[in-house]
């Protein structure tokens, strides 16, 4: 590095350049890889990052606790044809800042975090896609922020009203919900949690950068980002239909209007079959559902060979 230095009345200023972020290699199932390139941009004070590639409509995808950025890497190759894509890092994640208390990880900061990126690329709107944690704010945004969600597509995260219901009255949502009571009422669940990612065997699929990429995010990782986003947004038991989750009571939530595309693997775990139902309530938009048999909660990287073309039809229909 290069540091440069000049004479000044009194002393001598020497300036450091910063270094440039590096683009990384992300490649998907058949193979095919882009180099994307990492940002930040500001949000209320806490600076959110990014990695984004291609040219086009924005699409900005939503990760989940356990699964960085780069866990969309085949649908961001495939769509970065066609769209300008944009994986954030969620707050408390990665090389995202991680302010502390729970209100910061409320589903409205998210959204917020959300709405600052759409702005950042000079867009109106964006076509939305999370999972897991991701998908329950993707749809918490689709909700607040109408007139910025041109699409919304959820992997295989419910809306939170299905949610709120079956866990108010179906015992197998309440047991399946272990985990996430256990985030909340568990002192020590987000260090606990932080140390099993940190501890976590190299995954047979990842490349050798993929798998460095994800040492180096569990290592950054903020354990109490996590319990913070259980504490702030999930119901809290025992759950009736009067409980509030992610801002708002089974009867509060408003309408999602954008066309919306639900893709939901049948063996998922985190959320009940039963928690699909009545979900065209919530969405005054087109709505499209479409159930993988034998897939469980993670379709994008599961079977990454049906939902990545599954995505681009029909993105290139709705309406």
């Amino acid at each position: 590095m290069r540091v440069l230095c000049s004479l000044l009345l009194g002393g001598v200023l020497c300036v450091v350049p910063l270094r440039a972020a590096a683009e990384v290699t992300i490649t998907d199932w058949m193979g095919r890889s882009v180099r994307v390139t990492p940002g930040t941009v500001e949000s209320g004070g806490v600076t959110i990052a990014y990695h984004t590639v291609g040219e086009g409509p924005l699409v900005i995808f939503v990760h989940s606790i356990t699964g960085p950025w780069f866990d969309f890497r085949h649908q961001m190759v495939a769509l970065s044809a066609r769209y300008r894509v944009v994986a954030m890092s969620t707050r408390g994640t990665d090389e995202s800042d991680k302010p502390e208390g729970v209100d910061q990880y409320a589903s409205v900061k998210i959204a917020e975090d959300i709405n600052a990126l759409i702005d950042h690329f000079g867009e109106e709107r964006a076509t939305i896609i999370g999972q897991d944690s991701g998908g329950l704010h993707a749809w918490h945004f689709a909700m607040t922020y109408p007139e910025k969600t041109e699409h919304l597509i959820s992997l295989g995260s419910i809306h939170p009203a299905g949610l709120i219901r079956e866990l108010a009255g179906n015992q197998d949502q309440q047991r399946a919900s272990a985990f996430q009571r256990n985030m909340q009422e568990n002192p020590e669940a987000g260090s606990q949690f932080a140390e099993r990612l940190r501890n976590s065997p190299p995954r047979p699929d990842d490349t050798e950068e993929l798998a460095q990429l994800r040492e180096a995010a569990y290592d950054r990782l903020y354990g109490e980002s996590i319990v913070n986003f259980y504490k702030a947004n999930w119901p809290a038991s025992p759950v009736t239909l009067e409980t509030e989750g992610f801002g708002f009571t089974v009867g509060t939530f408003p309408p999602v209007t954008a066309p919306t595309l639900f893709i939901y693997g049948k063996e998922s775990r985190p959320f009940q079959n039963p928690t699909l139902n009545d979900m065209w309530e919530w969405v005054e938009g087109e709505l499209t559902i479409q159930i993988l048999p034998g897939v469980g909660h993670g379709p994008h990287t599961e079977v990454p060979e049906l939902v990545t073309p599954r995505i681009l039809e029909w993105l290139a229909t709705a309406r």
